[in-house]
């Protein structure tokens, strides 16, 4: 009688520490991979700013310098801006879903349309918002993407387990 109650303790432990690895590594995957989600949301969004800031900065050097940029140069980057452009606006209509509230706020802001009063005034100030929106994000993605360690938690978990198997084993 009892090796089936000795049987049946090792089944037990058995059991819970199969199911308690189990449990530690889905949550870890699960974590792992919205964590990876969110740092190519952020690496996209950054990428998108860059090409827009690019956009603007090629035409205020043509503006300043008083020069005309060529036709094929003029239609890459307004492609390319454009394309950028339409990233961004996805990427602030995600919201908080991917980004914190702050990247989000940015987003928004440097989407919301303003009316210039000229053309010089429409390429400095876009410049100025798509780099402070540039510099927000990036501020912001170095505590959103920071690795958490959830150590306490599974120690706290471990410990429970160790105590129901030394509770089963006496």
């Amino acid at each position: 009688m009892d090796a089936i109650a000795e049987l049946f303790k090792l089944i037990g432990v058995g059991l819970m520490s199969g199911l308690f690895s189990s449990w530690i590594a889905n949550k870890d995957h699960r974590q792992r991979k919205w964590w990876e989600l969110r740092v190519l949301a952020y690496q996209n969004a950054i990428e998108a700013l860059s090409d827009v800031i690019y956009f603007y900065e090629c035409h205020m050097a043509a503006e300043v310098e008083s020069r005309e940029i060529s036709d094929e140069a003029s239609e890459l980057l307004s492609k390319k801006c454009s394309e950028s452009f339409s990233k961004i606006r996805k990427y602030a209509d995600s919201g908080a879903f991917l980004f914190s509230d702050n990247v989000s706020e940015s987003l928004k802001r440097f989407i919301e349309p303003y009316d210039a009063i000229n053309y010089f005034d429409h390429l400095d100030t876009n410049l100025f918002l798509v780099k402070k929106c540039l510099k927000e994000i990036v501020e912001c993605s170095k505590v959103d993407l920071a690795l958490k360690s959830d150590w306490f938690t599974n120690l706290w978990f471990f410990a429970l387990i160790s105590a129901v198997v030394m509770v089963v084993s006496f």
